[in-house]
């Protein structure tokens, strides 16, 4: 079964749980253990000078909205318990007073909430969006209340802590174990017991529901002892859970948050899945459906060339999708391309954040068989209710990749993006999605889209007597903005996919923005042409388009050169300019310096063609 249980078959299962797998001996006989062991111990050479956190680190986003002084320490005393948690599973017996020492203070940090997460409390989650956050109250902050709010890596913690506890019980001193009891019921258990449907993520529909829902899942069923109260906290997961599966994810089965947001939020998800199937007996399969399958083809259908994905909205464009978790998710709903994604060398993270997730990793080593795979080839690929289209072709052998989005402009990680495109051949997009702007304080606030990477002017789509493009109300818009595909198969012997995007403006006078795109798949040259219908005179518009590669111009036509591929556009009687955003790049953390090519329309009408030139390879 699937659906979710009823309290008294969960509290069946919890009282006779069927036999569960030793992780510790799984970890120990795992093919991928000596390569990731040697990852961690690249990335976290020293598991004993555990790094300071102090209140003025911890205030320094509140003072000038920079996350690393914190973060960084933060996730590194999480990985350095990893590594020395693997190593003493591994049998080295010297590491046992580092993971204490690690334990100890982690219980003794005053929150775990971190500070871009800090809340006011249950007192002020009843005000709606659009998220216009006042700063912590004088004195009531989230380091002087008793917890009460819940955020991912506070999430993450408790199923950190309980997890090691759960596997080196008895190598454990008990005033160890007993403090790490103490600290996950006081910072976990009873916020999520007293609060938990109260929570903004309880609900949501993004990957913090199923990251928040799942870490507490598994703290309790690594450390919860009463019966009752464990089956109350599952119930309470579960219920996330429905909705975590059947909203954070579309009718197609697509995310509008993107790959890297997905692998994150099933991340949790998959391993009490999991779980919970074992100690049912297989009675309870969360993996089981054909939901999941949908849900497990989405970064294949996104797939430029692996670890490049299509990236509209915050997710990057380069993405380690974690081998264990997918590899399970691959095996368990059968869909074979997804396996195929998993590369044999994960980056290292220079900021330790992959390995400071410990029930991850363990899943990595024991779910990953250490195998390299090809790539799976490309393909078409249409999610209609995400509004993502995706059309491949090759150019002189090379693969070639022509996408749109046309969704909405109103989610959490969504940029003001309806109807702009990528054009991608064999690992470089020479039109690309620009990306994510620098996570700060006001990213993910009221003043979000006046970033240039998350508003309109740093996308492929026109300015229109103007204007941009409209956000929609989760940060502070006054509705919901959006797209719609008219058309996509083929015409004329080409691929081709037409839209509709005026919706995306707030102007009552324009009442019709279609785009065109068509790929020749045997050649890769690509049309684009956009129209435009106005009530009464027509606005000026401007097209533009970016690329972070080198650009040339002459007259009608551009150059975008990259490093192995390069190609030709040309719009009849155009005249391009370029600009360079050094500035904004540098604000934003950016590597590299970002272009942007416009051009005014001389009428209501503008085509561009797109040729791929000869290889540089």
């Amino acid at each position: 079964m699937s659906s979710r249980p009823s309290s008294a078959q969960l509290k069946r299962w919890l009282r006779s749980p069927a036999p569960v797998a030793d992780l510790r001996e799984q970890i120990r006989q795992a093919a991928a253990a000596p390569h990731l062991l040697a990852v961690m111990r690249q990335v976290v050479p020293d598991v004993h000078d555990i790094p300071m956190l102090s209140y003025s680190s911890y205030r320094e986003f509140e003072r000038t909205g920079e996350r690393p002084g914190y973060q960084n320490p933060y996730f590194r005393r999480r990985a350095m318990l990893t590594r020395a948690l693997v190593e003493t599973i591994m049998g080295d017996r010297s590491m046992i007073d580092p993971v204490q020492d690690l334990l100890w203070a982690i219980c003794e940090e005053t929150s775990w909430v971190v500070p871009a997460h800090e809340e006011q409390g249950p007192d002020y989650w009843d005000v709606p969006p659009p998220i216009i956050r006042a700063e912590p109250l004088g004195a009531h902050t989230s380091l002087t209340r008793q917890p009460d709010s819940i955020d991912l890596f506070a999430a993450e913690t408790g199923a950190i802590l309980a997890e090691t506890v759960y596997l080196l019980a008895d190598d454990l001193a008990p005033e160890v174990y007993q403090r790490v009891r103490q600290e996950v019921e006081r910072h976990i258990f009873q916020p999520y017991l007293a609060y938990g449907r109260d929570h903004w993520w309880f609900k949501g529909e993004l990957n913090w529901n199923g990251v928040c829902n799942g870490s507490i899942g598994l703290a309790f069923l690594r450390l919860e002892k009463d019966l009752q109260t464990l089956t109350e906290a599952l119930s309470m997961v579960l219920e996330g859970f429905d909705t975590y599966i059947n909203t954070a994810f579309e009718e197609d089965g697509g995310s509008i948050e993107g790959v890297g947001y997905w692998a994150y939020g099933l991340m949790y998800y998959v391993t009490v899945a999991e779980l919970l199937r074992e100690i049912s007996g297989g009675e309870y399969d969360l993996l089981a459906s054909e939901r999941m399958k949908a849900i497990a083809y989405y970064p294949v259908g996104m797939a430029l060339k692996p670890p490049m994905y299509l990236n509209f909205g915050d997710t990057p464009d380069t993405v380690q999708l974690p081998a264990g978790i997918v590899q399970r998710i691959a095996e368990r709903t059968g869909v074979s391309e997804l396996r195929a994604l998993i590369g044999g060398s994960s980056r290292p993270d220079e900021h330790s954040y992959s390995i400071a997730k410990l029930p991850i990793m363990l899943r990595q080593i024991v779910w990953w068989d250490g195998k390299d795979c090809e790539a799976p080839p490309l393909h078409d690929y249409l999610l209609p209710t995400v509004g993502v289209v995706k059309l491949v072709g090759e150019a002189q052998t090379k693969p070639v990749v022509l996408a749109i989005t046309v969704g909405h402009n109103d989610g959490h990680h969504s940029h003001v993006d309806v109807g702009s495109f990528v054009y991608h051949i064999d690992g470089e997009s020479l039109i690309p999605d620009a990306g994510r702007g620098k996570y700060s304080k006001h990213y993910f606030r009221q003043h979000r889209y006046e970033n240039p990477f998350t508003n309109a002017s740093l996308h492929n789509i026109p300015r229109i007597g103007g204007h941009l493009q409209q956000h929609g109300r989760e940060f502070g818009g006054t509705r919901q903005f959006f797209g719609t595909i008219i058309e996509h198969g083929e015409r004329d012997g080409r691929k081709i996919v037409v839209v509709d995007f005026h919706t995306a403006y707030d102007l009552p006078q324009l009442t019709r923005a279609q785009r065109t795109l068509s790929l020749d798949a045997n050649t890769g040259v690509a049309q684009l042409t956009d129209t435009f219908v106005f009530a009464g005179e027509p606005l000026p518009i401007d097209e533009c388009f970016v690329t972070w590669h080198d650009v040339r111009i002459a007259g009608d036509t551009v150059t975008i050169t990259g490093e192995h591929s390069a190609i030709l556009l040309r719009a009849v009687g155009a005249q391009f300019s370029l600009e360079t955003l050094e500035r904004e790049c540098r604000e934003n953390e950016r590597d590299g310096v970002l272009k942007r090519l416009i051009t005014r329309v001389t009428g209501t009408e503008f085509s561009l063609t797109l040729t791929p030139l000869a290889s540089k390879d």
